[in-house]
């Protein structure tokens, strides 16, 4: 099924965002979701109580499971959210030729290890937030990061993994780490995020005590 998706503008500091929604996905995903747009989703499930539970597991999962796979090779792993949420970063240049929207042969190395986040529906929300710099014109960027999030957000439906609680953003520059004054930091810029942010399911069971996934 063909997908859509709009850009949405951004401010780095004030993650403010415009009320744009995120990629559609497959008919059975809660549609609601899809009218949030990336602030809102960052900020749609509150911990509560279970906070400092899924603060530590976040922390286990980042040692146990993803370290030795997202502090290689120009990819980056970090928290936000008052270290509730897993942020992965991979340079574009992992993921795709220049200019191109079709994903390179072996990007399994960098998005494989997110399936395990898809196993149990709503136990994470997976946000995918792609980047460019600021090459070219403002609709050639913008339909840039559009199509190769899509790419993205494709190539796990096509490995049959359930993206029902997974969600595309496409920021063109708008969210840029570094100024674009120099080939290495527009390099840094084109990249993909991937938000691993606690879903309802891992709420229920860390305000029970325990969690279990």
């Amino acid at each position: 099924m063909k997908k859509s998706i709009i850009t949405i503008y951004v401010g780095l500091t004030s993650l403010l965002f415009s009320a744009v929604p995120a990629l559609a996905a497959p008919e059975e995903r809660n549609h609601d979701l899809d009218e949030l747009t990336f602030s809102e989703m960052l900020a749609s499930v509150e911990t509560g109580k279970g906070g400092d539970l899924i603060r530590q597991f976040q922390e286990k999962e980042a040692r146990s499971k993803l370290s030795k796979n997202y502090q290689k090779n120009g990819t980056n792993l970090e928290t936000c959210r008052n270290k509730e949420v897993l942020v992965l970063t991979i340079p574009a240049d992992k993921l795709f030729a220049p200019n191109d929207v079709e994903l390179l042969p072996g990007v399994g190395e960098y998005l494989n290890p997110v399936k395990r986040y898809l196993r149990e529906p709503d136990m994470y929300r997976v946000l995918l937030v792609m980047h460019t710099d600021n090459t070219g014109s403002e609709v050639y960027r913008e339909e840039l990061t559009a199509d190769r999030v899509e790419a993205v957000f494709d190539w796990f439906n096509n490995q049959g993994a359930d993206t029902s609680y997974m969600f595309a953003y496409s920021m063109a520059d708008d969210m840029g780490i570094v100024p674009n004054t120099s080939m290495e930091n527009r390099a840094k810029n084109r990249r993909l995020e991937i938000y691993l942010m606690p879903g309802s399911r891992m709420v229920k069971q860390a305000s029970s005590g325990r969690i279990e996934f």
